[in-house]
């Protein structure tokens, strides 16, 4: 039975498996970059505004017509978006065989097809919906009530590639086909009304001209065919080349009509003279699958294959259009990625489509091509670009000066420099010396030197402001003897490292350009990056293990091995204490620096090509073999505790790559899924990592401190002026009329034949929960549970409970008192809790100074005193260690 259906919720156990198969640092966020897919966008007007609904994968995007800002994300789906369709608030999405309804970007309900075959093609005519599948059938669906209409299975010999709704045409859809004949069907009465001859080549686009009872045909043969429906007659052929892919008419004062090509040319007709007035040559960098104009003026949209959506204006005297907007990302995967140094929401990134560009995190209006066309090229789009680049650096100290990207490329002698701020590249270019290609290339902490390294082994280093040559790091001087990948400087330019396929790391004199040390490595080096702040280098490996050096005393001082094949890319935490390393195993390693530990590992289903973290700390970045997007991952860091250890490959885990938005289901499991990643990581009770370690509660200081502030607190809070009387309702004398049906009274209280003036409420005799847990605790010699109570308690209410407690039984007041010191002492002998202790202790001494000095608790008191003293002994060394390590490196 074809029914609609609403989107499904994960059952319990699926949330559960989500919840445990998770990586410990790192949580999928989203994914930018992506603007567009090979799917004809679709462009709706609501009085003077536009929207522009676009496939974007597994999703859709509507950006505003106007400034093609980013309006709404649609649902993620589990199969790409093939096809989208919009009416008044909703939007049709097709993927695969079934149909995504969407409003406002929440999915309401979904149409599910008995049939596997995929939709290429979504018509709305009225409230019903036209569903072009590949198995040549036409579904039509009734989209307010959301049933399935009717269907229509058209034979071998009339293949349907497109169809329309011809103006002033009444229930009526014209059908294009692979035959390069049409069909009018009229949809009321599903009966063929007429037959139109075959054209002579496959129809790829209908669209109705200006005039009524005209149609404009696209074909793949490159011609472009206007044809009256209400006689059969043809207006008009006129001929382009290439696959006609879209076709539009401008309605206002000009006769102006554009067609699009597979090759990503638009071409504009004069209709008057049935003659082309102008070929806007590689308009896209692919097939054009969409042309719009607005009605009556004289702006285009257009979108292609290329990731790109760009909106014309036509107001030269000529008549040819210019680039008034545009909004784009790669459309091919990008090769490496590097976070703004300024901008910490921008990611600079690289592709092999031969494109820098920035991308905003925040706001996608903000991104942007940094311009790599050469100048003095002029002709194609083609012709004027430089090879794609294969390695760039950028600037961290001169924001104000326009060169601050320096580029090198894909079998190029030149390095060139650009801006952040999109300003096209400088005519200015860096080459090597030893007349080679240009291999690595890198920018000063100053920002005003560039370094440019040789595939001969030469490094040589510019001053990016006047172009003059400074320093040459040659072989004359033990330099390198073959190709060298990667040069970085310190932040103080004292020194300059270099990395080589010749399996060296050399140290170099900034200044003096002298060689000042050389390691040796068992393997050819792939890569390497600093960390200026503390002088930490990373160096890959082509035997798969990482090494870190420190270049202040030119030694390793970690390494890490792990991966199982070539390392693609690294970087740093912003506070210097992780690297991140990615590999083509597909694999996202962790290390912990102080401890040498691999403290993170999951697997993703593309190859990371690139990483990058972001200043903050708040995001990783990566690039993916498979994606032209760029995908951000939530540093779990930030929000909650998340304690380290030592893993194996036995704890990899697979994840999926982030979406492009979360739905609210996703949002929903994801919030959900922190406090279950935290227990899991939480040590069992009883059990420490070390016995020489101390360990805290993990809960926020501002919470015990507040337990020692009660009193300051209360009387900030007391209000400024007395409560004002009041008189009481006319009514409230009544009740004193009315009997009291609550407490107890003094007849049911007797004892022994006397009566008691001591009313017992019902329940006092009950004992309460923490006294309880002290009792059982005594009893098993474990006290984890009363702590675990501890914690759940506000500040108040433990306060409360700590001056209630000897008051709490019938018995000897001093026997809770003790179990609650015997409880602390148990908690400092197994060094957990530590600060926690430490304010119930203070809390204690204040509420009951006199308890304490009875002799039934001394015995406690000495025990616990002993005990403190042995766990303050570990703080107190360490403490003198940092001390001294202060002193010694502020000599």
């Amino acid at each position: 039975m074809v029914a609609a259906t609403f989107p499904n919720t994960f059952d319990s156990k699926d949330r559960t498996t989500a919840r445990t198969r998770r990586s410990k640092i790192f949580q999928p966020f989203r994914a930018i970059g992506y603007v567009t897919a090979d799917v004809p966008i679709c462009v709706q007007v609501r009085g003077q505004a536009h929207a522009i609904t676009t496939s974007v994968g597994n999703a859709f995007h509507i950006y505003d017509g106007e400034k093609l800002s980013l309006l709404f994300t649609g649902p993620q789906s589990a199969e790409p978006v093939s096809a989208v369709a919009v009416f008044k608030d909703r939007v049709f999405a097709a993927t695969g065989s079934h149909i995504s309804v969407a409003e406002r970007g929440k999915e309401v309900a979904r149409y599910v097809s008995d049939s596997d075959a995929a939709i290429f093609s979504l018509v709305v005519f009225g409230n019903l919906l036209l569903a072009l599948c590949k198995d040549n059938v036409v579904r039509i669906w009734d989209h307010t009530i959301g049933e399935l209409y009717n269907e229509l299975t058209f034979p071998e010999s009339f293949r349907v590639t497109c169809a329309m709704h011809p103006s002033t045409y009444l229930n009526k859809i014209l059908f294009g086909s692979q035959q390069g004949s049409m069909q009018l069907w009229n949809l009321r009465t599903l009966r063929l009304l007429y037959e139109f001859p075959s054209l002579g080549s496959p129809i790829t686009f209908l669209t109705q001209a200006p005039s009524v009872d005209v149609v404009a045909i696209g074909l793949m043969d490159g011609s472009i065919i206007l044809h009256n429906i209400r006689v059969d007659v043809k207006v008009m052929r006129l001929m382009q080349e290439g696959k006609v892919t879209a076709i539009s008419f401008r309605t206002d004062e000009k006769p102006h009509m554009a067609t699009a090509s597979i090759s990503g040319d638009i071409a504009i007709w004069d209709l008057d003279k049935q003659q082309l007035i102008h070929i806007a040559k590689g308009a896209h960098e692919g097939p054009i699958h969409s042309l719009y104009y607005y009605a009556g003026q004289p702006i285009l949209i257009t979108a292609g294959a290329d990731n790109a959506i760009k909106q014309w204006i036509f107001d030269s005297a000529e008549g040819n259009p210019r680039l008034l907007r545009s909004r784009g990302g790669h459309h091919e995967p990008p090769s490496r990625i590097r976070y703004h140094p300024f901008d910490h929401s921008s990611i600079i990134s690289a592709g092999n489509d031969q494109a820098l560009r920035l991308f905003s995190v925040t706001r996608d209006s903000n991104s942007l091509e940094i311009s790599l066309r050469d100048q003095k090229a002029k002709g194609h789009l083609d012709d004027a670009r430089i090879p794609a680049v294969t390695q760039f650096d950028a600037s961290e100290g001169i924001e104000s000066k326009s060169v601050n990207i320096i580029t090198a490329h894909v079998k190029d002698y030149q390095a060139r420099t650009c801006s952040f701020g999109g300003k096209p590249i400088t005519k200015r270019t860096y080459t090597s010396t030893d007349n080679s290609l240009i291999k690595s290339v890198a920018v000063s902490a100053c920002g005003n030197f560039g370094f440019v390294g040789s595939t001969l082994g030469r490094v040589d280093r510019y001053n990016l402001q006047s172009g003059l040559l400074r320093k040459t790091y040659s072989n004359q001087h033990g330099g390198h003897t073959k190709a060298v990948v990667g040069i970085v400087s310190d932040r103080v330019n004292r020194i300059v490292v270099t990395a080589s396929l010749d399996c060296t790391l050399k140290f170099w004199s900034f200044q003096s350009g002298a060689l000042l040390q050389t390691i040796s490595l068992p393997a050819p080096v792939g890569s390497i990056v600093l960390d200026r702040e503390s002088g930490l280098l990373a160096a890959s490996s082509d035997d798969f293990i990482l090494r870190v050096v420190d270049i202040q005393t030119m030694r390793i001082v970690r390494e890490f091995s792990g991966h199982r094949s070539h390392i693609t890319d690294m970087c740093f935490s912003p506070d210097g204490r992780l690297l991140v390393s990615s590999s083509v195993d597909a694999t996202i390693r962790t290390w912990d620096l102080p401890t040498g530990y691999m403290v993170d590992l999951f697997r993703v289903n593309s190859v990371p090509r690139s990483l990058s973290f972001s200043p903050t700390g708040d995001f990783l970045a990566t690039a993916h073999a498979d994606h032209i997007g760029i995908f951000l991952w939530v540093n779990r860091m930030q929000f909650v505790n998340v304690p380290f250890r030592n893993l194996s490959d036995e704890d990899l885990v697979e994840l999926e790559l982030p979406k492009m938005a979360n739905d609210e289901t996703d949002v929903q499991e994801g919030d959900a899924e922190v406090p279950t990643e935290t227990r899991e990581n939480e040590l069992p009770p009883g059990e420490v990592v070390d016995d020489s370690l101390i360990m805290l509660s993990g809960l926020p200081k501002i919470r015990w401190q507040n337990l020692l502030s009660l009193e300051a607190i209360k009387k900030r809070n007391k209000p400024v002026e007395a409560p004002k009387t009041e008189r009481a309702p006319f009514f409230l004398p009544s009740l004193r009329e009315m009997e009291q049906t609550f407490g107890a009274t003094a007849s049911e209280n007797k004892a022994d034949g006397q009566s008691s003036r001591i009313i017992r409420l019902p329940g006092a005799d009950v004992e309460p929960e923490f006294v309880r847990l002290l009792r059982e605790g005594s009893m098993e010699n474990d006290y984890s549970a009363v702590m675990t109570h501890i914690q759940t308690l506000s500040p108040s209410a433990l306060d409360l409970t700590l001056r209630t407690m000897a008051f709490s039984t019938s018995t000897d007041n001093n026997e809770v008192l003790s179990l609650f010191l015997d409880a602390l002492a148990w908690q400092l002998e197994k060094r957990r809790d530590f600060e926690a202790v430490e304010y119930c202790l203070n809390a204690l001494l204040k509420i009951h100074s006199d308890s304490l000095m009875e002799p039934g608790v001394q015995e406690r008191i000495q025990i616990l005193v002993k005990r403190h003293a042995e766990a303050w002994e570990v703080l107190e060394k360490m403490f003198q260690y940092g001390l001294c390590l202060l002193d010694f490196i502020r000599l």
